[in-house]
């Protein structure tokens, strides 16, 4: 059987689609019934895959680092087990209440597991081995991000009003405007003293 595309849709586990060897295609098969070994142990779809698919808007990347250099890993179970296996591909949605928040946000990275299975796993649940970057592989107590990072929020920098490629930022200087004591007998304390009644 091999697999050559995968379906998103929001609220359900991610799907692939494969073309046997007797030449039927099937469509959207889930990720725990699918091995690249014989006799591979059944596991359970939750367990492989934690998290179904945020929505329809998916992009699918292989990132080169996590293919060469780390392409090897472990991933923790739900029952706290460890399973090594090799980096295949990463699966990222977009345009959705989760993606957008930063808290929710998840990629799937799917893994060739060592035991014949393969994973979708998000970032949380996964330590990788790369001999040039990582000197520990214990479980790091990181916290989860919460925050909207945006860059364009000082309003006191401005660009430049020019058609200069190579155009500069300006930082708005803003003149602090005194205002004039009121003297006795002006028309604001007429006012307030008709408003007062006397």
């Amino acid at each position: 059987m091999s697999v050559f595309g995968i379906r998103s849709v929001g609220g359900r586990a991610l799907g692939f689609h494969a073309l046997t060897s007797n030449g039927a295609q099937i469509a959207g098969l889930p990720i725990h019934s699918l091995c690249w070994k014989k006799r591979a142990p059944r596991m359970a779809l939750d367990f492989l895959e934690l998290w179904e698919c945020f929505g329809e808007y998916v992009s699918v990347h292989k990132f080169d680092f996590l293919s060469h250099a780390a392409s090897r890993c472990r991933i923790i179970l739900k029952d706290k087990t460890w399973i090594e296996g090799s980096y295949m591909f990463t699966v990222d949605w977009c345009r959705n209440s989760y993606s957008d928040e930063p808290s929710m946000a998840k990629s799937a990275h799917i893994i060739k597991l060592d035991n014949g299975n393969f994973a979708a796993q998000p970032n949380n649940r996964i330590l990788w081995f790369d001999p040039c970057t990582v000197v520990s592989g214990e479980r790091p107590d990181y916290k989860v991000n919460t925050r909207v990072w945006k860059c364009e929020t000082q309003p006191k920098w401005v660009t430049e009003d020019s058609d200069r490629f190579f155009y500069d930022y300006e930082e708005i200087r803003q003149s602090v405007t005194r205002r004039k004591p009121i003297k006795n007998g002006s028309r604001r304390d007429v006012i307030s003293e008709k408003q007062r009644g006397s």
